[in-house]
């Protein structure tokens, strides 16, 4: 019995172009596993380069633009300027300039003299007419190297007697120095007036009853080393010192009389 032919083979049969164009796509379907089977086996062979390499490699422009741009140096600082600072609230200012001293003590004059303040460490000024605080401002002047004398001395006195009362500063000198009510001397700026220091801590008159020896004798030691050319003191005093220099006179049982010589020669 003879076997029915399928569609297709009859379709084949009776049309040979059918059969030419069949022909083909089988011939060309039969290349294609071949043509897969080489692209995979490229592919299997690049990939271990690429993992050797670290992955694909990338533009240098790529690079050159990830890469962080360095931090600008810092800007230097601009100088600081000195400050000056302001004197502390116990040390007024003080207008110093050059000052002479003209004259003598007893016929004098000052030219340029420094104002004393009312207050500084370890001292204050009072006014020996009526014994009050502060000094009066028509008697507080001397020359500046008077005045810088009598502050070293407050400053002295404030470190090494730091609970004793300050020192009582009386008169200077009037700002252009001459005769001065109540004093045979004091006309050229460069004597000066001092309390003796009180034994009960009072910052006040004192006298041979209530000064404190020890205290005042100190305070004339002192003077003598800083090169005080005069120290009076009063008859009734138990103090002392180099003779010539540490003089009794009347009148001075209340306060030291102290004279600086002139540092620039001017008086006579």
């Amino acid at each position: 019995m003879t076997r029915p032919r399928s569609a297709r083979r009859q379709a084949l049969h009776c049309c040979p172009a059918c059969a030419a164009s069949v022909g083909g796509r089988a011939r060309r379907r039969g290349r294609g596993p071949w043509a897969w089977v080489a692209l995979l086996a490229l592919v299997a062979a690049l990939v271990p380069l690429a993992a050797l390499d670290g992955g694909p490699s990338k533009p240098a422009v790529a690079l050159a633009a990830a890469a962080p741009a360095p931090a600008p140096a810092p800007t230097p600082p601009p100088p600081k300027r000195p400050v000056k600072k302001p004197d502390p609230p116990d040390r007024p200012r003080i207008a110093w300039h050059e000052s002479e001293a003209h004259g003598n003590a007893n016929a004098g004059g000052l030219v340029n003299g420094v104002r004393m303040p009312d207050t500084w460490p370890g001292l204050y000024t009072y006014d020996p007419q009526t014994q009050r605080l502060p000094g009066s401002p028509d008697r507080t002047w001397g020359t500046a190297f008077l005045v810088r004398e009598v502050l070293d001395l407050g400053g002295w006195w404030s470190r090494t007697h730091p609970r004793q009362p300050r020192l009582g500063v009386g008169d200077l000198s009037l700002r252009e120095g001459g005769p001065i009510i109540g004093h045979a001397s004091h006309e050229n700026g460069l004597d000066v007036d001092i309390r003796l220091v009180r034994g009960d801590g009072v910052e006040g008159p004192a006298d041979p009853a209530t000064y404190d020896r020890e205290l005042t004798q100190a305070l004339i030691d002192r003077l003598v080393t800083r090169g005080a050319s005069l120290v009076l003191i009063g008859p009734s005093l138990d103090l002392r010192g180099p003779a010539g220099i540490v003089v009794r006179w009347p009148n001075h049982d209340d306060h030291l009389h102290v004279r600086f010589p002139d540092p620039d020669g001017m008086a006579n």
